[in-house]
């Protein structure tokens, strides 16, 4: 954070690849659904693939968004738009975010929503 900059949630797009080494950068990201469906959405870019870092995003068509994190909090679908529903029904779900100032795209699959349990194990719902 520097002097431009409000407060956490304060996002501004990447100018030069030499800033890509001191910032969270968020990257847009396509998410497809086990049935071919496509999702718009984002990850935060870490060269660690674990969900816990990427954090991925996905948007939904009734303009609420997934979390497929949830880091401490078990995470129920139930907590989500109806929307939601339709995403969960095409699980696993594989993305691919945008390559971005030679930083390499980022693949993988979500099986479900994440959270860490009491022993620090990444778990899935």
């Amino acid at each position: 954070m520097d002097d431009t900059v409000e407060d956490e949630l304060t996002a501004r797009p990447l100018q030069a690849e030499e800033t890509c080494s001191d910032a969270q950068v968020v990257v847009r990201t396509v998410f497809t659904g086990a049935d071919g469906t496509e999702y718009k959405g984002y990850l935060y870019w870490d060269g660690c693939e674990a969900v816990e870092y990427l954090k991925p995003v996905v948007f939904l068509s009734d303009g609420s968004a997934v979390s497929f994190w949830s880091g401490l909090i078990k995470p129920a679908w139930s907590d989500y738009s109806p929307a939601a529903g339709v995403l969960r029904a095409v699980l696993p779900v594989a993305f691919t975010s945008d390559s971005l100032f030679g930083l390499p795209s980022i693949s993988g699959l979500l099986e479900g929503l994440y959270y860490l349990d009491e022993d620090t194990i990444a778990c899935v719902v």
